[in-house]
């Protein structure tokens, strides 16, 4: 049993790296907010902010995952807590319709990135108000 539990802990492990290294860099999220969202240079100002403290969350997240310091019983929730905090931050300076924007290119990002495939990884369930585009069969 230890043997299958460390072989799936493994393959998660191995499974959230390849995620991880599938993510854009700050300066792409930054540049397709400006154009996509058309920021003004304050909210730009701002949302890099928050955007460089996610992605060091993240990173520390990833490194905890990696040498093994988190509980992996506690990924999913610490990654909802990462990106609830980057939620919080964004709707401070995005208008109501700038992030309702965001929210849908972050679920197209993810769902590029793979991650919208119904398995427990973070964001999987996080914009639930957006449709999913399941394959047919």
């Amino acid at each position: 049993m230890k043997i299958i539990y460390s072989l799936l802990a493994a393959l998660f492990i191995v499974a959230i790296t390849a995620i991880a290294q599938d993510q854009p860099s700050t300066n792409d999220i930054i540049t397709k907010m400006k154009t996509d969202l058309n920021l003004s240079d304050d909210q730009v100002s701002n949302i890099t902010q928050i955007i460089d403290r996610y992605a060091m969350a993240s990173n520390d997240l990833q490194k905890s995952i990696e040498d093994g310091t988190m509980n992996p019983s506690a990924i999913d929730s610490q990654r909802q807590q990462i990106k609830a905090a980057e939620e919080q931050g964004m709707a401070q300076y995005l208008r109501s319709d700038q992030l309702t924007e965001w929210r849908q290119i972050e679920g197209q990002m993810d769902q590029q990135n793979g991650k919208d495939n119904g398995d427990s990884s973070a964001g999987a369930d996080e914009y639930s108000n957006l449709p999913k585009n399941t394959p047919s069969q």
